[in-house]
């Protein structure tokens, strides 16, 4: 199973005694290189703007369980966290969601600033 994630920062799920880290969208950000991730947007462990993680045996099974309990509402219902069983279909699930807005993204100073403030100019 292949979970994918567009929160920025992932997302860590506790069902029982399973703890499970989700890579988020950032996965392999580099600070001291923050160009590095407009360079190489898809990754095995990133694609179409969706951090992904690979889970196997217990860990897919406690993912399942809690994906089921929470699956009417937060992340799961806006499209924020989805799974696939085969790798195949990650890519694609995924490009059909780059337009989820998690409401966690950075800004665009040029274009999201409100009306009447702007950004001071670079000398």
């Amino acid at each position: 199973m292949i979970v994918g994630c567009k929160l920025p920062h992932g997302h860590t799920i506790e069902i029982g005694d399973v703890v499970i880290a989700l890579n988020g969208a950032n996965v392999g950000y580099d600070p001291a290189n923050p160009w590095r991730m407009d360079a190489f947007p898809d990754a095995a462990d990133r694609t179409s703007g969706a951090g992904l993680t690979t889970l196997e045996g217990v860990q897919a099974e406690a993912f399942k369980k809690w994906f089921d309990l929470h699956k009417n509402g937060g992340p799961i219902k806006a499209g924020a966290i989805f799974y696939t069983d085969r790798a195949a279909d990650t890519a694609k699930e995924a490009k059909g969601r780059e337009k989820v807005k998690t409401g966690l993204s950075g800004i665009d100073p040029a274009a999201d600033l409100p009306k009447g403030l702007e950004t001071a100019k670079d000398e």
